[in-house]
């Protein structure tokens, strides 16, 4: 495993984890998208045409679509830079159509790039509500359940 994916995964791995523990609904939204996104990516990282790579390009046109739909219905600014790395990952698809001489490796690292922001991006929103003092979904649940009299 190269270096850059190594760390692309332990950042994932923590972030996920930690926006999960401490976030709200959106924030944990957001990971369950990344999360099935990932999950579907590796499923059908192996459907190529030439150095396109189009199985991986579909999972990330409806990872777009989530975080479209997920920012029409939480008021998140990070859910917006989101949406625009993804967009941005859309246009790093076209152009391994658009210009046929690039390589694969070209494509893989923007796509690293762009992921790796837009996680970011998620641990700031995660930031942003522990600054306005937002109580976590997790603080709010029982953890034990309660005996009925």
């Amino acid at each position: 495993m190269a270096p850059f994916q190594a760390f692309y995964l332990y950042l994932s791995l923590l972030t996920f984890a930690v926006v999960w523990w401490r976030g709200g609904h959106p924030e944990r939204a957001g990971v369950a998208i990344f999360v099935v996104a990932y999950s579907l990516s590796i499923l059908v990282q192996d459907l190529t045409i030439g150095d396109l790579r189009w199985g991986e390009a579909v999972v990330d046109l409806a990872t777009l679509g989530a975080f479209i739909w997920l920012a029409i219905r939480a008021d998140r600014w990070w859910i917006l830079v989101v949406c625009a790395f993804m967009f941005l990952v859309m246009v790093a698809h076209s152009v391994m159509i658009i210009v046929p001489q690039l390589d694969a490796r070209g494509d893989v690292a923007a796509r690293w790039v762009l992921g790796t922001a837009a996680i970011l991006a998620l641990l700031g929103g995660l930031l942003e509500r522990w600054l306005a003092g937002e109580t976590p979904v997790s603080g709010d649940k029982r953890w034990r359940r309660t005996r009925s009299s």
